[in-house]
């Protein structure tokens, strides 16, 4: 069950579409073959070491597991947006395999990023209705890297539930993950306190972290009033590689049901559209 609000009518949109070949059987998108096998090679290599390792081989392991999930965070923001398998039940046993590497539970990002910051992001504080990844103070002044990192993960939580209560469905599903998540966590610190606080809670905070921190330069500074000038873009080969093309943002943000192997598609149509500053060819 995904939730992704399209963005306007834009004729270019209606002529990027899958290829027959490029659709899968147990997942919707022969694409999606190297995350979910990446997604699920690292939860092994946790459980392994989870289970096996003594305390402190579990603690050196706390920066390189970080590392890894850094690459699982964009693959759980693709995942949210466009389901990755057919099967609805597959969907959610991967979302609980996200969430235990990517400190994001289940439909959270459903409901704070699909329904919340897509439908808001071009309106920025003081405007009644803020973007839910707000860049701005009260004041309508830009916020410095650090204040908004903090900002959003203190807040996350509220706006979450705030934007819940206007979807119903989506807010029940959340809430019917969390058992399963919570039950799952609870098991792991009843079994391994120690090793399941290094192995899956301290990663899974510090990806969560860097998420937020790296999620600034997508729109900080942009103050746009359409699609095309308020995201800002990173063409370059090996970042988008890395990302499942999470640096072509304006197409993103103009079809958010796209799946994302499907974006440089559509960048290149709009390419001449965004402004030139706002699309940077390094890597970071």
């Amino acid at each position: 069950m995904e939730a992704t609000p399209e963005s306007g009518n834009f004729e270019a949109n209606a002529h990027i579409t899958a290829a027959p070949d490029r659709r899968g059987t147990l997942l919707k998108y022969k694409a999606d073959r190297g995350p979910v096998a990446y997604v699920v090679a690292v939860f092994l290599l946790r459980l392994t070491i989870w289970a096996l390792m003594t305390p402190l081989i579990c603690a050196i392991s706390v920066i390189p597991l970080t590392v890894l999930g850094l690459f699982i965070a964009p693959i759980n923001h693709h995942h949210q947006h466009v389901n990755s398998f057919r099967a609805g039940w597959l969907n959610r046993i991967y979302d609980l395999m996200l969430a235990l590497q990517c400190g994001v539970g289940p439909f959270s990002w459903v409901l704070h990023h699909n329904l919340g910051h897509h439908v808001n992001y071009l309106n920025q504080r003081p405007h009644e209705s803020p973007d839910e990844s707000r860049w701005t103070r009260r004041d309508g002044s830009q916020m410095g890297r650090l204040e908004y990192s903090i900002d959003l993960l203190l807040h996350h939580q509220i706006d979450i539930v705030r934007v819940g209560l206007r979807h119903p469905r989506h807010f029940r599903s959340l809430l019917l993950m969390k058992l399963p998540l919570w039950g799952l966590i609870g098991v792991g610190l009843w079994l391994r306190p120690l090793e399941t606080v290094l192995v899956f809670l301290v990663p899974a905070f510090l990806t969560l972290f860097h998420t937020i921190w790296a999620t600034y330069e997508h729109h900080a500074g942009c103050r746009g009033s359409n699609h095309l000038d308020a995201s800002r873009n990173r063409d370059n080969r090996l970042f988008n590689a890395l990302t499942g093309n999470l640096g072509l943002h304006t197409a993103h943000h103009k079809r958010p049901g796209l799946q994302w192997s499907l974006l440089p598609e559509l960048h290149e149509k709009i390419r001449n559209q965004i402004p030139k500053e706002q699309i940077l060819k390094s890597f970071w």
